[in-house]
């Protein structure tokens, strides 16, 4: 019992991982933008859908087939922010607006790729071999998942924290009319918040790819998930939707062992409405005064 949680524990945190990334863009444009983009969930699943086109079709290696799937998923989200986000975000349209149109173009997409795709699921060959650590066994793909995750979210959190448009980005999340004062761009800063949210989602869909199956409806739980993490992290707060995204994923994978799929499921979203009445703004966010 002792070696099945250990290695549940890695699995979860492999998942975890992939909801922490979702999450993070997720935070990042409801930071910045002050919306919720609902079409998040399926830029995630184009990642691994384009990662396993490029592979099988191209015949391109993973890591190339990975990084191109990435620039693909920045090029469709520019065109959503062009066509979903840019024309209904003024502040008379109100951010259901976006909401509602983003949500639109999530059933576009997933539908397309139903309509071109179909409904089969497909496996992307990653990174081979595994290590062990006494009973424990790491795949190459899931330490590729753990190791490249890190790095993400350490090179998000420098350039968000070192650059100057990392600082534009804080400075119009803290105050659109104080960063519109000091000559920022607000809509420039806005569409590069997006475009960067998105690829950290194409990212996370290209590493999953190989761990577990590529299907269409997989940008549909994404997005879910994404958003029980972000409100019990907190609504715009980074940290809170790493380490929330990272909890979740674990407790998903120990619940596994001693329970069905649905309690499981049942128990995480318990959890969501605690939060809600327990603490609104989530485990870090500020407390309501």
């Amino acid at each position: 019992m002792y070696e099945l949680l250990l290695q549940q524990a890695v699995n979860g945190l492999t998942q975890g991982m992939a909801y922490a990334l979702v999450a993070l863009g997720l935070t990042m444009i409801f930071g910045v933008l002050h919306v919720i983009n609902f079409a998040h969930g399926e830029l995630y699943m184009l990642g691994g859908l384009f990662a396993v086109l490029a592979s099988t079709m191209l015949g391109l290696p993973y890591a190339a087939a990975a990084a191109l799937a990435v620039i693909a998923v920045v090029a469709v989200a520019a065109v959503v922010d062009a066509i979903a986000v840019r024309p209904v975000l003024p502040a008379r349209d109100g951010p259901s607006t976006v909401l509602l149109s983003t949500f639109a173009v999530s059933l576009l997409l997933h539908q397309g790729v139903l309509a071109t795709w179909g409904p089969n699921p497909a496996r992307l060959d990653g990174i081979g071999g595994s290590l062990a650590f006494g009973p424990v066994v790491v795949t190459g793909a899931r330490l590729l998942v753990l190791v490249a995750g890190v790095v993400i979210l350490a090179l998000v959190e420098y350039v968000l924290r070192r650059t100057l448009v990392g600082r534009r980005i804080r400075a119009v999340a803290q105050s659109e009319f104080a960063a519109r004062v000091v000559g920022i761009d607000v809509m420039r800063i806005r569409t590069l918040t997006f475009l960067g949210a998105a690829a950290v989602a194409g990212a996370a869909g290209a590493l999953i790819a190989p761990v577990s199956l590529f299907t269409p409806s997989m940008g549909q739980h994404a997005i879910i998930t994404a958003f029980v993490v972000v409100v019990i992290g907190g609504m715009g707060n980074a940290t809170g939707a790493v380490v929330c995204g990272l909890l979740l994923g674990l407790l998903e994978a120990l619940a596994s062992a001693f329970v069905p799929q649905e309690i499981g499921t049942a128990i995480i979203y318990a959890l969501l409405l605690v939060t809600l009445l327990v603490r609104p703004n989530g485990l870090f966010g500020a407390r309501a005064s």
